[in-house]
């Protein structure tokens, strides 16, 4: 993050951090030998990932393009290989999370505001595409645009910054929106949780109206399961005793009615803002039908061979004449990440990306039913993140990862869900203080945990050992 691709048109569009990950294959897989990955092989998300990869590796002996399929494998390779290094890294370096603030979220700053630029000043946009945009979205990628493959970032009411599609420039921007809210958790830093308000508020700029409405629902959920969470919690403790300053749990309901209710409007709001737009109705409707027209010829083609699919190329060497029968573009990708992983490697594909996406999600949903108040906020704000990249992939052309730039961030989340609990260090800002009282969570869904009311703040020395377990133990675009 940034994608820089410096092989020439003509060639095959590859990724500089495609390249890098491949040279770091060796070490990571020396590293695994020698026991830093026998605890990933035992946790049933990593294991799905590696059935996934040679289930593709497979479908590439009945693919009428095996080629095409080089870049879904490399890709998820890539997911892989930076989920281990993040999982370790996570491990070896309990301050992470504050030194990635220095050089990550810089850039989808960046992002953000490129897509501003671009949405106000089309003529911007258009001089960025004919000149430097092969190196950051892929020298093929952008020929193709100007010689009769052209990409929705071609239409006023959209934009997309350095990604071709604005749909695909939508969910990174929200994704790291989220992930920015969950990271600033941890970290307490006021630019960080800044850097995701900026990013989802240049969520709608996009045009993307998937994203917009994921920008809206998402939020809202998360805050409203937080308020609610809390007042259950105040609500179960009962009465306060003597002399303690926790409130009544009448008064906990309070902030539940509130969030609640400042959630339901802010939902409202942004429907009734939408609904007031004909225009952006008329095209979610028009979206959602050139949508249904495409999953018709997957329909189709899963009646004819639902075990094996199509194989890598099928879809593209199928769907020209059901356009043609059915008056659409002639090149729809399938636009939904299920179908695409059927189409590509079969039945045993489509599966293992639904059961990937579920485990996904139980590791999140886990933390936040097991881990304390840190760690829960975190833990949501991540299922959101995941959320949206499943979501948006229901509807768009996207992989299990959502894009190339979202693998980083997206690795980062999963790997300190796996991790577990670690105290973050802190070596530029104040130390990082916890309460002691706080129980040990499971590793497999803790986080970090975060003061409360009535922390005595007392160094490490004092307060002892923690409880819980060890630190050390868990598109080629």
């Amino acid at each position: 993050m940034p994608q820089f691709y410096l092989l020439p048109k003509g060639s095959t569009d590859i990724a500089a951090s495609t390249v890098v990950t491949i040279l770091l294959v060796p070490g990571v897989l020396l590293a695994a030998r020698r026991g830093s990955g026998v605890d990933l092989l035992r946790l049933g998300l990593f294991r799905v990932l590696l059935v996934l990869l040679v289930v593709r590796l497979l479908a590439l002996a009945w693919s009428p393009d095996p080629r095409a399929g080089l870049p879904a494998i490399a890709l998820l390779g890539q997911f892989i290989v930076t989920l281990m290094l993040m999982v370790q890294a996570v491990r070896q370096s309990p301050g992470l999370l504050r030194r990635i603030e220095r050089w990550y979220w810089p850039w989808v700053v960046a992002e953000a505001v490129l897509v501003l630029v671009f949405r106000v000043l089309p003529g911007v946009e258009d001089a960025f595409l004919r000149s430097i945009a092969g190196f950051v979205s892929g020298q093929n990628t952008v020929a193709a645009l100007f010689t009769g493959s052209p990409n929705n970032v071609f239409d006023e009411a959209k934009s997309g910054g350095v990604f071709v599609n604005a749909n695909v420039a939508g969910l990174f921007l929200g994704v790291n929106a989220v992930a920015a809210f969950a990271v600033a958790t941890i970290t307490g830093t006021r630019w960080t949780r800044l850097v995701g308000f900026v990013a989802l508020a240049a969520v709608p700029v996009t045009g993307s109206k998937s994203a917009t409405l994921l920008a809206v629902a998402l939020p809202a959920a998360v805050l409203a399961v937080q308020r609610f969470g809390r007042a259950r919690r105040a609500a179960e403790s009962g009465p306060p005793r003597h002399g303690s300053h926790r409130r009544p749990a009448g008064r906990a309901h309070r902030p539940l009615s509130l969030g609640l209710a400042g959630a339901g409007l802010l939902v409202v709001v942004g429907g009734v803002l939408l609904a007031a737009d004909l225009g952006f109705a008329q095209a979610l409707v028009k979206s959602f039908g050139d949508r249904t027209a495409i999953w018709g010829f997957g329909a189709e083609a899963f009646l004819r061979d639902p075990l094996l699919g199509l194989g890598y190329g099928g879809w593209d060497a199928g769907f020209g004449a059901y356009a043609r029968e059915h008056g659409i573009y002639r090149s729809f990708p399938p636009h939904n990440v299920l179908l695409a992983a059927w189409a590509a490697t079969g039945l045993a594909g489509m599966v293992l990306t639904a059961v990937f996406f579920a485990l996904a999600l139980r590791l999140a949903v886990r933390a936040v039913t097991a881990g304390g108040h840190q760690q829960r906020t975190f833990a949501l704000w991540t299922t959101a993140a995941i959320a949206w990249t499943l979501i948006h992939g229901m509807g768009d052309n996207t992989e299990i990862f959502g894009d190339i730039h979202l693998i980083p961030i997206l690795s980062l989340l999963v790997a300190y869900l796996i991790v577990g609990d670690r105290e973050e260090s802190n070596d530029d800002a104040n130390a990082h203080h916890r309460d002691p009282a706080t129980s040990a969570v499971p590793a497999v869904g803790d986080v970090h945990s975060e003061p409360g009311p009535g922390d005595a703040q007392l160094p490490a020395v004092v307060r002892g050992p923690r409880p819980g377990p060890d630190p050390a133990g868990n598109r080629v675009g």
